[in-house]
């Protein structure tokens, strides 16, 4: 189980100013001695009567860093606010010192409104390497991560061995969903500054998030021991237990609910609570926790976040697809808020939408492999090769081991032109030690059978191969039909499609052409002619085969040797036809997208009669809201062309919705309808009558 605590950097015991007064440095050492001895109440006394004779801002904050330690909120609140109001009129470097560590403390437990205001109030007075390092963690809370990481790096460039400034980095890393990274630095603030327990927490938080269990836990044990007190090193710690043993759910919550008792007011505390919550799927105690977090700070965006993933979790995607686009409008430098909507995009089959979206999700967010694999998707289907074989190659340099996605890839590089590519990566994917996923055979058989010159009995393997996996392959099975023709083994032909229409039926229409073809080879043009009858019933007529047809019998009216020289331009017709063909293979697709794409390849690439009516046999039978929206919007760009389309498009824009009292699911299907039928509208109304 892999987790991302959202924010993890922002993991904060109060920063300590370096302070002027030798005294008030010996009061709080005794105060700590004295923590350390149980007597927490004289502790603060002793701080009390410090800070009561240290006459600046250095004191307020040394009491409001104890006080928020032993939990004691409300004081340590009051405290902070007089160090910020002290330090109004002191010298530039106390001043930057004071405000840094009060803006810090809002990181703890406050609002983010709050922290960049003080943080930026010190970063004013004074760019000290420690102010930037706060302003850092500040912008990122803010949700302008863009920024955060320029001002980490300025404080990194002031002091390359301040543990602030690369823990800060490392926020900024993490909230970009560069997860390496973000360890690595914080991994080196840790060594910087040993004493620094967030930055430990947050290597913990880092390595549970990429799968490394066994060694986040080792960390936060380190965070916990080093400060026992840190309510956020539990909260790390509980996160890392999961991502080590997800069966070991209640030590995790029971760690997590440590960092809680510690620190209720903590929103970083309580976001973990609710991830661990909603890992074991129990979303009402998740969604009380989320919003616990949200009480300290109402804008602290990791929880408003997890609660729109909670309400989709739950079933409510349309609400939670509201929402999302909400906080995405809300916070438009926040990557994962992006991902969300572009997400819910590509499940509403919205591709168009979602590509701008999903760009600039995997452009905040670039360690985000999903947001990168989408993005891909988004723009394969729209027909964008290009951007979908780069933004692919991103999400794999990630993830190199995501098999799926390896599948995907091999496809959208054979569609991009790049067979020999194609066919390296589908050779890694099919040679994964136990692969037995159909989808892989079936992209690599495609491959083999379109490359120059086609590798057809490779093809043919590799198709039968996935038949092997899953007999109900459709795709395999038509696969294996056509690189059987290809390859002019005809008799094998005709028994694949008659094997395709056993299957699946509805796959009769594609099979219909194969046949016809089959027939015409072996110039038994009564069969020939009959199959193309019967997919021109079907509304699937490959026109070229009843061309040749005609062709060829007039040719052998001729007599003389006109027969066998149309015969051969005949085979040069068909083999000419295989970038159809692979349309067509795709427009047997499980997956709505692919067949959206296939369906506007299908336009560019065949004549404007075959096209249409292939499109008015997807409008009529397709399942999904979304092909069918592709469909008219399709239709409605061929203007006169798609006049025999127009009882069709009639037929989808009569109203959606009649039914009483309709279910939540009637209503989502009655949006869908509705927005298919003013696509439609608009279809008619390109189409010259």
């Amino acid at each position: 189980m892999k987790l991302v605590f959202a924010s993890v950097a922002l993991l904060a015991l109060l920063a300590s100013p370096a302070r002027a007064d030798k005294k008030l440095d010996d009061a709080v050492a005794k105060a700590e001695d004295q923590v350390a001895k149980g007597k927490p109440e004289e502790a603060v006394k002793t701080l009390q009567k410090a800070a009561a004779q240290t006459p600046g801002s250095e004191g307020q904050v040394a009491l409001c860093n104890l006080q928020a330690k032993l939990g004691n909120f409300d004081e340590a609140t009051a405290a902070c606010a007089k160090a910020k109001d002290l330090s109004a009129t002191e010298p530039a470097a106390t001043k930057a010192a004071s405000l840094a560590a009060v803006a810090s403390y809002h990181l703890s437990l406050g609002a983010a409104k709050d922290a960049l205001a003080a943080a930026q109030a010190a970063a004013q007075a004074q760019e000290t390497p420690e102010a930037l390092a706060t302003l850092a963690r500040a912008q990122v809370r803010s949700n302008d991560a863009p920024t955060a990481m320029k001002t980490a790096d300025k404080a990194i460039a002031a002091n390359g061995s301040s543990a602030l400034a690369h823990e800060a980095k490392a926020v900024a890393l993490a909230s970009m969903g560069l997860v390496a990274d973000a360890a690595a630095s914080f991994r080196k603030a840790a060594e910087l500054d040993p004493k620094l327990t967030r930055a430990r927490a947050g290597l913990a938080a880092m390595l549970a998030s990429s799968g490394k269990g066994a060694e986040a836990v080792a960390e936060a044990k380190k965070a916990t021991e080093a400060d026992p007190r840190s309510a956020e090193a539990f909260a790390a710690l509980g996160l890392a237990i999961l991502a080590d043993n997800p069966k070991a759910w209640n030590d995790a919550i029971a760690q997590a609910q440590q960092g809680a008792f510690l620190n209720p007011k903590s929103p970083i505390v309580q976001n973990a609570v609710g991830k661990i919550f909603e890992a074991n799927g129990n979303y009402e105690q998740a969604v009380a926790a989320y919003k616990k977090a949200l009480e300290t700070d109402p804008s602290f965006s990791p929880a408003r976040l997890a609660l729109v993933k909670v309400q989709d979790l739950q079933g409510d995607r349309k609400g939670a697809l509201a929402e999302a686009t909400k906080l995405a409008q809300e916070m438009p430098n926040n990557g994962e808020a992006q991902f969300l909507v572009g997400r819910a995009m590509m499940r509403a089959s919205d591709y168009a939408a979602a590509l701008p979206v999903l760009e600039k999700a995997a452009a905040l967010a670039p360690g985000n492999a999903e947001a990168h694999a989408l993005h891909a998707t988004a723009a394969f289907f729209s027909g964008k090769n290009d951007v979908a074989v780069a933004a692919y190659k991103k999400a794999l340099d990630l993830k190199p081991d995501n098999v799926q996605w390896r599948t995907d890839y091999g496809l959208f590089l054979a569609r991009n032109g790049d067979m020999e590519a194609a066919a390296t990566e589908l050779k890694k994917v099919v040679a994964t030690p136990g692969y037995k996923d159909a989808a892989g055979f079936v992209n690599i058989g495609y491959v083999y059978r379109n490359m120059k010159p086609p590798r057809l009995e490779d093809s043919i393997a590799a198709y039968k191969k996935a038949l092997e996996l899953d007999p109900k392959e459709e795709q395999a099975a038509l696969g294996l039909a056509w690189s059987y023709l290809t390859a002019q083994k005809y008799d094998d032909s005709i028994a694949a499609y008659n094997k395709v229409m056993q299957m699946e039926p509805k796959l009769a229409p594609d099979a219909y052409n194969g046949l016809g073809w089959s027939y015409f080879f072996k110039k038994d043009m009564a069969q020939a002619e009959s199959f193309a009858a019967k997919a021109k019933t079907a509304g699937r007529l490959d026109t070229r085969l009843t061309e040749q047809i005609d062709r060829f019998k007039k040719a052998v009216a001729a007599g003389g040797d006109a027969a066998e020289k149309q015969f051969e331009e005949a085979k040069r017709a068909r083999e000419a036809a295989g970038r159809v063909e692979g349309i067509n293979e795709s427009l047997r697709s499980k997956n709505p997208g692919t067949r959206s794409r296939a369906l506007r390849d299908l336009v560019a690439a065949a004549a404007p009669s075959e096209a249409v009516q292939t499109l008015i046999w997807f409008l009529a039978n397709d399942k999904d809201w979304g092909v069918k929206q592709t469909v008219a919007t399709l239709l409605g760009g061929m203007g006169a062309a798609a006049r025999p389309a127009l009882p069709y498009l009639k037929q989808v824009t009569v109203p959606c919705l009649d039914t009483l009292n309709p279910t939540r699911q009637e209503l989502e299907e009655s949006m869908l309808c509705g927005d298919l039928r003013g696509v439609a509208l608009q279809a008619l109304a390109k189409i010259p009558k």
